[in-house]
């Protein structure tokens, strides 16, 4: 099952690739807010229909605000990733974008931010992270 969900993942990261790419390519043409008010109008649609036809589950528990944080930075996201690959290019921006994402995503599960289950940073994964930086430094040096 973890296989499953580590190639969901990798997956995820293929399509953010060529999303980023694609929302790029859209601002140049249509400007940042405007192709970012048309990607989330399309996902607005395509999420209409997956919870219009995909059965999900009977809500049994209270939303509160952080549930939604998610749906607050979607846009910000879209815009940043979209002008970083407009002036950098897919590789380099892709570069920082994981590398900033699992530099968060070490802090939040090693302290257990937001209600995640504490999760220590081995050694290992201290180490991957010191990689990760030392990729990025090499990735950004060149022209």
């Amino acid at each position: 099952m973890q296989y499953l969900a580590i190639f969901a993942s990798a997956l995820s990261g293929a399509l953010m690739a060529f999303q980023g790419l694609f929302n790029a390519e859209l601002s140049k043409k249509v400007g940042l807010f405007r192709g970012n008010f048309y990607i989330h109008l399309i996902a607005l649609f395509l999420a209409f229909l997956l919870y219009a036809f995909i059965p999900h589950p009977v809500m049994t528990e209270k939303l509160k605000f952080v549930d939604f944080l998610g749906g607050v930075f979607a846009p910000a996201i879209i815009v940043l990733v979209a002008y970083g690959i407009a002036l950098s290019g897919t590789f380099k921006a892709t570069i920082a974008i994981v590398a900033a994402q699992t530099f968060t995503a070490a802090i939040l599960d090693n302290f257990g931010f937001f209600g995640l289950e504490k999760r220590p940073l081995s050694f290992q994964e201290i180490a991957g992270g010191v990689l990760i930086v030392l990729g990025v430094y090499l990735v950004m040096r060149t022209k």
